[in-house]
């Protein structure tokens, strides 16, 4: 029962935290760590206060889960890119900016403070620089993050003035003059020599820069068709924590309204691994992280429950076969037989018998046979003469004679007589 109890402890335990983990990740922004500007996110980097200030205007807010190339809203929508986790791919770029020019309007905000990003299509580099590439832009740090004051290099017809944003890091926008530029850009950011991507920009009408700073340009509007691309160089300009800065929000009205009330403000979670239905080459491996956790807390408890048990009554290890020392003389004496070189099997076992009966008396091995077997004598009961007429023997062979087999083995039990006798009177010495 006390197994069955600790079990149970340790399981509940596990639950508990599993629980409590998981309330706090969906409730509290500041136990969210994922570092995207998914609409869904309540956290620092997301953007559900953005979604929210659109609801609260009237406007209807929709969540896109399927690719760019499946987006059917009418001309009158508005279709919002935050800093996408992965893709696009050219498929995706190129149904995007024919929707635009068909007289839809497209607000992307990207996050280009890293370069490498889990990326299936464009060899692992972050999708916001791919992404910008398709449309004919680079992003370079040439400012710094905080509050900034802008100017309007175009006139606009925008409602709401808009004099200073809250950033959060020093990325501008900037033309590419050609598609070889984009590569030469983001040489100089991984800094080696890995094959990089070659986009090819989608057709653009005319660039027109709506806002700037002293350090460059902060949105860019790309008019396509009937259509228009507004591009912000920092997403962080509409993330949850910077909305309500500096005129943050205006800018986001004037982008929205920029041509009136939108049927419906789409928020593209598809790209944030929010897919409609699964995909397999471009889903995003962080989607498999909590069913990954979840497993290994389940693994975790049934090893820690499984610790607890025995599978049977406690019993003593089994006794390790033991030989006995006539086994190990007869065996070593099989090798050199086998070999041919039974004179030399018996010379190098008599020689550790010798050492072993030196030892035991204090004699040297080289001591006559008679002296050391009267001074065996003194500390073990045997025959004198026998174990004397035995030295005097194996001193006698040849190493390199080939004794008769008969011979070898009558030797050997002999000898193996004497360690067995010495080793009954529980006398010093070594096996062999």
């Amino acid at each position: 029962m006390r197994h069955w109890r600790a079990a149970l402890v340790i399981l509940g335990l596990v639950l508990f935290f599993a629980l409590v983990t998981g309330y706090l990740v969906s409730r509290s922004p500041q136990y969210d760590p994922t570092e995207d500007h998914a609409s869904f996110r309540t956290n620092e980097w997301g953007t559900k206060a953005l979604r929210e200030l659109c609801e609260r205007n009237g406007l209807a807010a929709a969540t896109h889960r399927r690719p760019w190339d499946e987006f059917a809203a009418p001309a009158r929508a508005l279709l919002c890119i935050f800093d996408p986790n992965f893709g696009p791919n050219k498929r995706e770029i190129e149904a995007l900016a024919e929707w635009a020019k068909n007289g839809g309007h497209v607000l992307v905000a990207v996050d280009t403070d890293g370069v490498f990003a889990i990326n299936p299509v464009h060899d692992h580099i972050d999708a916001n620089h791919v992404l910008l590439g398709y449309l004919g832009l680079i992003s370079a740090r040439r400012g710094g993050a905080g509050k900034v004051e802008v100017t309007q290099p175009t006139p606009s017809s925008v409602g709401f003035q808009v004099t200073g944003l809250m950033v959060g890091s020093g990325e501008r926008l900037a033309r590419l003059d050609s598609p070889e530029q984009f590569t030469q850009h983001l040489r100089k950011l991984v800094n080696d020599d890995r094959e990089l991507p070659v986009v090819s920009p989608v057709e653009v009408d005319e660039y027109v820069p709506l806002l700037a700073d002293e350090a460059g340009v902060l949105v860019m509007r790309l008019k396509v068709g009937s259509g228009i691309i507004d591009v912000l160089s920092d997403a962080d300009i509409l993330g949850n924590e910077r909305i309500g800065q500096a005129d943050n929000a205006l800018l986001a009205m004037n982008l929205i309204y920029c041509r009136g009330a939108p049927t419906a403000v789409h928020f593209d979670e598809y790209h944030h691994g929010r897919a409609e239905r699964p995909f397999a080459d471009e889903r995003l491996p962080g989607a498999a992280i909590f069913p990954a956790i979840w497993a290994g807390l389940i693994c975790l408890a049934i090893y820690l429950s499984g610790s607890f048990w025995r599978f049977g009554r406690p019993v003593p290890l089994p006794p390790e076969p033991r030989r006995s020392l006539t086994e190990h003389i007869q065996a070593f004496a099989g090798l050199y037989r086998g070999a041919q070189a039974s004179g030399a099997a018996v010379t190098t076992i008599a020689r550790r018998f010798e050492s072993r009966l030196a030892a035991l008396t204090g004699l040297s091995p080289a001591a006559a046979a008679d002296d050391l077997a009267r001074a065996v004598a003194r500390t073990a009961d045997i025959d004198v003469a026998a174990l004397s007429q035995l030295l005097t023997e194996l001193r006698a062979i040849d190493p390199d004679a080939k004794l008769p087999e008969a011979r070898l083995l009558w030797l050997v039990r002999r000898i193996a007589y004497f360690e067995e006798a010495l080793n009954d009177g529980k006398l010093p010495g070594s096996n062999l």
